[in-house]
């Protein structure tokens, strides 16, 4: 398998080093909206058929991988570290791909990969034949945001325009807003519709906060888009506001079909849920409403005059929350994805760029434009420099300098100064007055191709400021930027070169400040004021003759009040990325490596009939060409992209500009050429040359196809190998599905920049050679990783097959691989107490009841989120309240790890979502049907349904069209390969108790049901509001209904409900000793005997004989066995007295007067029961629960692996007698014998001390249910027989003492005739 850390364990990446919403109207909403553009994101993902997002690798292993070089381990292994290192040319890697050497490019997958970069593929970007050129460029993104009510943001600054057209769309309540650079003034969550497109844009209502309407410094304060916000779609209520206001707007214009029956829905009504929008409007029954100049004028000023009434007579439940009355709809434009390019050098086009501009719309009432600039750098190699006639060059410049610091430059005269230095070999530079170079040689290239540019990844961050990563692995610098923010770097290796790739940093280079306080100067109304200490007093704006005042660096400006005025720019982000992206990949659905062609393929052989056109296609489309075959042939072409592009967004305040630089042709004129053209200026542009890595023409882009070649050999093997099975209709393994959606995914991080470095292939993936019909690679099952002990598998193909087919597909397929995994690969030390076949079945059902578990888990939450937005639509604080209440505890039923049980309040928490009234707590879990049903009819009825030879159709209990009962299907036709042969009857009992078995591990005690039924059909369907409890009833106590009266109605509904259920979990240390016959016929123990309560130290790691011994005890409990319910009962008592375990050395007898087996005896437990202050851990009443009944277990039970080791081992001495849990207190129990004076010290079983035999654990047993059957006395008088009267009267208040029996408070001899003191003497006795 590829070491992959991010693919849940399946794969890993070597480095190379080298030098909610209801369904109202449904039917008129378009879809989620998935292939909607969005702007160029160096971190997008596939928002279909993609691999899992979730899983990519972090920044913080990139940079780790980029900055912290790690060094090899020349040993053969199974980690990563530890794979063979080898050297290689990338030219090496060029030949193997040329001459289709599959075999060796996958044998190169085995080893680390330490790549040397050929000198003829990868030039030093100071070469002097490089040339260089950075003239053109391109807007892609621009974010306009209107500043006041009304479709500012749409309407063009002309009277007249026959092109123009708005299409309105009011059936995209599901579209989310996209862009992650700019700035809105607001908070975009729950408060974007998108309404349509016009003039290449998308059409958005922002509705903005009237406080940062009215308040420039709260819009300018709120955070800008690339910070973390919420889901941005409107909530169903406030969506059916919006598309309402405009519905009544547009019904005014008569031109247009759109009627209104009432502008407010319904004039009756008093909630949403009682009207929609189609019962109120023709609106969303028009596909498009397209609105001509005058048509979207109109409504512009409709929109402006109408809100503030329309919301004024807005019914009371409209305005309940005041959501309505404290927000006004903005328009905002959004386009993206153009590319157009502007800054023509054409002076021609400038003029009509720049009238464009101006007439594109009016920005008086714009508040913010947020734009991406884009510019190209490209490079070419130089075969032959040719000068320039110094005639062609003097008439365009007035005056020439030999450098381009206005503060130490020269003018020169061209005929005079040399134009090469013979000493460096390289053109002597000359610039103009804007400090730019004047090009004296021409490049003469025999190759039309450009070189492939990309970003040094460790030395960029040089660039923005000196700085290493820090703790988080993000890079932070002080960015020296107008709101000073610190600058973050994320870097994204291509092609699995370590340290080349792309960027993205949340501000400009600090290059461009320069630039860009230049444009704030020429744009920014107000009075400059200098806010820098050292800074000249006179604050002379023109410090010298370029505009630069590297002295002043920070400038503002003031209004005449004096009151601070925002900077008019603020540099929001920058990325640089080779060009290629936007050949390749224009959106990230869009990359044909990242999309998970051939996972989806592979795994629609488990889809179902209606899933199958899906499956052709996916296998139709492979079949045709692979993607990275696609890919090929998209780069194939000789003027394929290969430039860098260097994006910088900029925000635009427009509130901040001079009143005659706020219109379009000033914004182009004054910010947007003198933004662009900065690249070139060779301030920036030397700078930033250095870290650049050039590759040529020949290499890139083609070098990604080298780097992965040995990845696309494995798909190519699978692919030509599964391909026939899929033919035949035959099912991969899900092992080769995953491999390949490994294999997948680390193609499209090479592709994506997520990743470290070149995949190496861990050495439990065997690859065959190219033969025909061979499986090409394989895992055993045995060594394929999991993420709990149950095997279940770990997989790299979720997303791909959710997004291909659907969730449920993919829970259906996973849970086969599970059940194969478990039939191959059994779990250790879990069911060993039954017989293998049944095992078998138990682990299997095991996989179906989980699935379950999931899908009633689904269907809670469903349910109680439809019931929430109900509650909420309502607009009152007591439905608010109750809605927040059943969220939060759905929230926390659906943490919990036994979700259908009692523990950690799961039982609590599902009765408080649930259940609508808290004052019906109290009833418990509602069950309409008031029918009963036992776990051994649940089993049944599994088994009943989920035959394939059985037309049941499914209904309560199980969930009809879920994923588990696919689940269930599958699992029974693996059960019954372990059923008894030719037995039907026995066979059925068979499959029955596994589902029994694996319910009770699950803690499975109650169910959904289906509603009660009326007069019609009777109904099937299991809902949320309807539950069955599988436990059998008993009588509850007195004394518990006592116990529960205190309890909060959820509490006390819980406790009744558990002591009614014999399968219910029951916690040892929640109960009294009184309540402990109730629980003791019980199927299962309580919870705290358990492994999680046992404390594993490092030596049980070395010697695992403890845990061997734990593991066995735990798997053969049996609460119906006299031994062990008995060993469970003196662990409670036991759990009561601690720490009082030990006993005081003086109380030791003399050993001398010890002559036979009953005076040790007598003398053992006479000891009183003391602490040790010297020993720790003997505190957690819960690990004793657990610890003392293994011990009494394992003593007793000669099969156990305690015995056969020739006396105890010493590891479990050393883990149990510093706790007190020792032979001589098992003698002090009544439970062993003592022999000779060694029990002091320990002792041998059989020799020194000895246990009770089989009868007399009989009557041992007998004689303690017995006294339990006194509930009132009961406790008290076990006790007496297990410590003694004095220790069993310390416990008064843990349990009722018998005044009768404990008369004395220091007794001369027990009931059992063994002498107790208690009262702390130091004195010896003698027996």
């Amino acid at each position: 398998m590829l070491h992959f850390p991010p693919l849940s364990s399946v794969c890993c990446v070597n480095r190379p080093m080298t030098s909610d919403f209801d369904d109202e109207d449904d039917h008129h909403l378009s879809g989620l909206d998935d292939e909607t553009t969005s702007p160029f994101n160096l971190d997008d993902i596939p928002n279909t058929h993609a691999v899992d997002p979730d899983d990519a690798v972090p920044q913080s292993d990139v940079l780790d991988g980029v900055f912290f070089r790690q060094e090899p381990h020349e040993t053969e292994g199974r980690t990563w570290e530890q794979t063979t290192v080898t050297n290689t040319r990338l030219s090496a890697l060029r030949r193997t791909f040329r001459t289709n050497d599959r075999a060796s490019a996958i044998k190169l997958l085995h080893r680390r990969v330490n790549l040397h970069l050929d000198k003829d593929l990868k030039t030093a970007s100071d070469d002097p034949k490089l040339l260089w050129d950075g003239s053109k460029h391109f807007l892609d993104y621009l974010l306009i945001v209107a500043g006041s009510i009304g479709l500012h943001a749409f309407l063009p600054n002309t009277v007249s325009d026959h092109n123009f057209t708005l299409t309105l769309d009011f059936r995209l309540q599901r579209r989310e807003f996209r862009p992650k650079f700019g700035k809105l003034g607001f908070d975009p969550t729950a408060s974007m519709m998108a309404i349509g497109e016009g003039h290449s844009s998308e059409l958005w209502l922002g509705f903005c906060p009237i406080s940062h309407v009215e308040d420039l410094s709260a819009a300018h304060a709120s955070p800008l888009l690339n910070e973390k916000h919420g889901d941005t779609r409107l909530s169903s209520t406030r969506y059916r506001m919006g598309v309402m206001f405009l519905a009544y707007v547009l019904a005014m214009i008569p031109t247009l079909p759109i009627q209104i029956m009432h502008r407010y829905g319904d004039a009756r009504a008093t909630s949403f849920s009682t009207w929609s929008i189609n019962d109120a409007t023709n609106v969303l029954s028009q596909p498009k409403i397209r609105l001509r100049l005058q048509d979207a004028t109109t409504v512009h000023h409709l929109i402006m005059s109408k809100w503030e009434s329309w919301v004024t007579n807005a019914p009371r439940y409209w305005k309940a929350d005041g959501w309505l009355q404290q927000h006004v709809p903005l328009s905002i434009a959004c386009r993206y994805g153009q590319n157009q390019a502007i800054a023509s050098s054409d002076p021609q086009a400038l003029e009509v760029e720049a009238r464009n501009w101006a007439e594109e719309r009016s920005y008086a009432d714009i508040r913010y434009m947020s734009m991406a600039i884009a510019t190209h750098i490209s490079c070419r190699s130089v075969v032959t420099w040719e000068e320039i006639p110094i005639e062609e060059i003097l008439p365009y410049h007035d005056v020439l300098y030999d450098g381009p610091d206005p503060e130490y430059r020269r003018i020169i005269d061209l005929h005079d100064h040399p134009a090469w230095d013979a000493d460096t070999d390289r053109e002597i530079n000359i610039y103009d007055v804007e400090g730019r170079r004047v090009p004296r040689f021409l490049g003469i290239t025999d190759d039309p191709n450009p070189c492939g540019l990309l970003v040094d990844l460790e030395t960029i961050p040089q660039l923005f400021s000196s700085c290493m990563p820090n703790e988080d692995h993000s890079l932070d610098v002080d960015a020296d930027l107008p709101d000073h923010q610190p600058l973050r770097i994320n870097v994204y290796p291509q092609a699995f070169l370590r340290k080349f790739g792309h960027i993205q940093a949340n501000s400009i280079l600090p290059h461009f400040h320069k630039f860009v306080t230049q444009v704030q100067r020429c744009i920014t109304r107000g009075q400059p004021e200098n806010v820098d200490s050292d800074s000249d007093e006179d604050g002379d704006e023109d410090h010298n003759e370029s505009g630069d005042d590297d002295r002043v660096p920070h400038r503002r400006n003031v209004d005449h009040d004096g009151e601070l005025i925002p900077p008019a720019i603020i540099a929001s982000a920058c990325q640089f990325y080779n060009e290629l992206s936007h050949r390749i990949r224009p959106s990230a659905a869009l990359h044909e490596v990242q999309q998970g062609k051939i996972t989806a393929a592979l795994a629609g052989a488990y889809a179902n009939r209606k899933q199958k056109k899906i499956y052709d296609n996916r296998v139709k489309e492979c079949t045709a060409a692979l993607p990275h075959e696609r890919y090929n042939d998209k780069i194939a072409i000789n003027d394929v992209p290969r430039d860098l592009r260097l994006e910088n967004i900029y925000i635009v305040q427009l509130d901040s500009l001079k009143p005659e630089k706020r219109n379009g042709g000033s914004i182009y004129a004054d910010i947007i050429i003198p933004l662009s053209r900065a690249w070139s200026h060779p301030h920036v542009c030397d700078a930033l040359r250095p870290h650049l890595a050039v590759f040529s023409p020949t290499a890139f882009p083609q070098i990604y196809q080298w780097m992965t070649f040995g990845i696309t050999s494995l798909l190519e093997l699978i692919w030509d190998h599964q391909q026939p099975l899929l033919a035949k209709g035959l099912k991969p393994s899900p092992q080769m599905i995953e491999i390949c959606a490994s294999l997948e995914r680390a193609l499209a991080y090479a592709h994506t920049g997520n990743a470290k470095g070149l995949p190496t292939l861990s050495p439990m993936l065997r690859i065959v050679a190219e033969t025909t019909g061979t499986l090409p690679v394989a895992v055993s099952p045995a060594q394929w990783p999991t993420v709990t002990r149950f095997n279940v598998p770990a997989t790299a193909s979720k997303r791909t097959q959710m997004l291909a087919y659907s969730l449920e597909h993919y829970e259906a397929y996973c849970a086969e691989f599970h059940i194969q995994l478990s039939i191959n690969n059994p779990p250790d030390n879990v069911f060993l107490q039954y017989e293998p076949n049944l095992r078998h079945a138990i682990i299997i059902a095991l996989v179906a009841l989980q699935s379950y578990v999931a899908d009633v888990k689904a269907l809670v939450a469903a349910g109680v989120k439809k019931v929430c937005d109900a509650l909420e639509d309502q607009d009152t604080h007591q439905s608010n309240i109750k809605a927040k209440t059943r969220r939060t505890n759905l929230q926390k039923w659906l943490s919990c790890n036994n979700p259908l049980g009692y523990l950690d309040k799961a039982f609590e928490y599902l009765l408080r979502c649930v259940v609508d009234d808290p004052a019906e707590y109290g009833l418990g879990l509602p069950n309409p049907t008031k029918n009963q049903l036992s776990i051994q009819e649940f089993a049944k009825r599994i088994c009943l349904m989920c035959r394939d030879n059985v037309s049941l159709v499914i209904g309560a209990p199980l969930i009809s069209c879920s994923p588990s009962s696919m689940i269930f299907k599958v699992a029974i036709v693996y059960m019954s390969r372990y059923k008894p042969p030719n037995a039907p009857q026995a066979a059925d009992t068979f499959l029955q108790n596994a589902f029994i078995i694996a319910a009770n591990h699950l803690h499975i005690n109650h169910i959904p049901w289906h509603a009660a039924g009326g007069n019609g059909r009777r109904p099937r369907k299991p809902i949320f509001e309807s539950w069955m409890n599988l436990g059998k009833s008993t009588n509850v106590q007195s004394n518990m209904k006592h116990a529960v009266m205190t309890l909060n109605p959820a509490t006390a509904a819980s406790h009744r409900a558990q002591a009614s259920d014999v399968r219910a979990a029951w916690s040892a240390c929640s109960i009294t000793l009184q309540e402990l016959p109730d629980y003791l016929t019980r199927a299962v123990p309580p919870e705290e005997f358990s492994e999680r309560n046992v404390v594993w130290e490092k030596a049980d790691k070395t010697n695992p004989i403890s845990r061997k011994i734990y593991t066995h005890v735990f798997a053969a409990f049996n609460m119906s066995t006299p031994l062990h319910q008995l060993a469970l009962i003196v662990a409670i008592f036991v759990s009561k007295v601690l720490p009082d375990l030990f006993y005081h050395p003086d109380d030791r007898p003399d050993l001398d007067t010890l002559t036979s087996e009953a005076k040790i005896t007598r003398a053992a437990r006479a000891l009183p029961w003391k602490a040790n202050k010297a020993r720790r851990g003997c505190t957690v009443p819960s690990h004793f629960v657990a610890m003392v009944t293994v011990f009494i277990i394992a003593v007793f039970d000669r099969d156990s692996p305690l015995h056969g080791q020739g006396g105890f081992p010493e590891a479990w001495n050393k883990k149990h007698t510093p706790k007190g849990i020792s032979s001589l207190n098992l003698i002090r129990l009544g439970l062993a014998r003592g022999r000779t004076g060694r029990i002091w010290k320990g002792g041998k079983l059989d020799t020194d001390w000895s246990i009770l035999n089989r009868d007399e654990v009989a009557k041992f047993h007998a004689d303690v249910m017995a006294l339990l059957e006194d509930r009132q006395h009961g406790p008290y008088n076990v006790a007496i027989k297990l410590f003694g009267r004095y220790k069993a009267s310390q416990l008064n208040g843990t349990l009722t003492v018998n005044p009768v029996v404990a008369i004395l408070k220091r007794p001369a001899s027990d009931t059992n005739g063994a002498d107790r003191t208690g009262s702390g003497s130091t004195k010896r006795r003698r027996v």
